[in-house]
């Protein structure tokens, strides 16, 4: 999962279009930081070497605290990341950290949650999605 590397202003980011973003080790206190001053919810989700699609979707499920009927396949999270009536907010922060880079399940869930960011953005409900992968933890 790899995505353009924002400025160091997180808050910046936050104003800015939905879309996922890069974020290096350390950057989560800012991130959370800047969320909260904009009374978003902060899901955080820590993938730590989940490259299973089933690992991946129990975790997010947890984290989201996805209804009875979430069907735990890739349909059935964008269904529910587009609808989010369980969990209402003024807008989401989605904290990713380790994800595993480049997994053929990396490129679902990229492609998934850019069409959530996409469908929120057609709201004017703020969905960003910060992302650090294996990789960039290891060089930092």
């Amino acid at each position: 999962m790899t995505a353009p590397r924002p400025n160091d202003d997180h808050g910046l980011a936050l104003d800015g279009p939905n879309r996922i973003l890069s974020m290096r080790p350390g950057d989560t206190e800012a991130i959370v930081s800047a969320a909260q001053a904009r009374e978003r919810r902060i899901i955080d989700v820590a993938l730590d070497g989940l490259t299973d699609k089933a690992q991946i979707l129990d975790a997010l499920a947890q984290r989201f605290d996805m209804p009875r009927w979430f069907g735990h396949n890739w349909d059935a999270l964008y269904d529910c990341l587009t609808d989010l009536s369980w969990l209402p907010a003024k807008g989401y922060v989605l904290i990713l950290t380790n994800a595993a880079p480049d997994t053929g399940t990396a490129s679902i869930l990229t492609d998934l949650l850019t069409d959530c960011c996409e469908h929120w953005q057609e709201r004017s409900v703020p969905f960003h999605v910060f992302a650090q992968t294996a990789r960039s933890a290891d060089t930092a």
